[in-house]
């Protein structure tokens, strides 16, 4: 099978954050999205899949730079679009790229959505963002954990995770989920760097859970 290939399946992919899929390749930097649905009665995982991130959108080499740079005085800044469509002057300080979302919060960490449009580089925000909560159409945000620094001969990795619980009684369909991080203007702001179209959707059942891996890779 090409390796720029879905690959779902019905039967449980664990969700290791050890673990190293072997999905990009040689001289390749990026990531790993992966996804499994677990049954909260039973605990039994219903589906999975796992698949290369494909668009990392123009936020995410900003930021990168803004870090390089070092660019702590405001003259240095590099303007950088938020995820509220604003402008931002971003410095170098310690917010920047931070992910670690607590439960509820939808600012920043694993993002997921029902738009279903086709990523561009110019994204600066997940099409519609699913709310947290218990209601008609929300899913339950947990915080996002993270794996320890793993590699093998070939691969070094870390790995972002987070759980969307359904008890809105009804099935919601993800068709994009991204990654939100922090970074520093005059306070923290929230910019997107990470969003991938989910080519038929994730049903998630009222009842269940999504677990979400985005797995950030270099490959020798």
């Amino acid at each position: 099978m090409d390796k720029h290939n879905v690959n779902s399946e019905t039967n449980v992919m664990t969700l290791d954050p050890n673990k190293i899929p072997h999905v990009l390749l040689e001289g390749e930097m990026g990531a790993v999205l992966e996804w499994k649905l677990t049954d909260n009665k039973t605990g039994k995982a219903t589906a999975s899949g796992q698949r290369r991130a494909e668009s990392f959108v123009k936020q995410f080499p900003q930021l990168l730079m803004s870090l390089f740079q070092q660019t702590y005085l405001v003259g240095d800044a590099i303007s950088i679009k938020d995820t509220g469509n604003t402008a931002r002057d971003v410095r170098s300080r310690s917010p920047n790229f931070g992910a670690d979302a607590g439960v509820g919060a939808v600012t920043h960490g694993i993002i997921v959505g029902t738009g279903s449009t086709a990523p561009t580089i110019n994204d600066y925000v997940m099409e519609t963002p699913i709310a947290h909560g218990t209601g008609a159409g929300q899913l339950s945000y947990g915080a996002v954990t993270w794996g320890t620094p793993a590699y093998d001969a070939t691969t070094s990795q870390f790995t972002i995770t987070r759980n969307f619980a359904n008890s809105s009684g009804g099935t919601i369909t993800i068709n994009e989920i991204g990654l939100y991080v922090t970074a520093w203007d005059t306070a923290v702001k929230y910019f997107m760097v990470l969003r991938d179209k989910i080519t038929g959707g994730i049903a998630v059942p009222t009842g269940q859970t999504l677990t979400v891996n985005y797995r950030l890779q270099g490959v020798i």
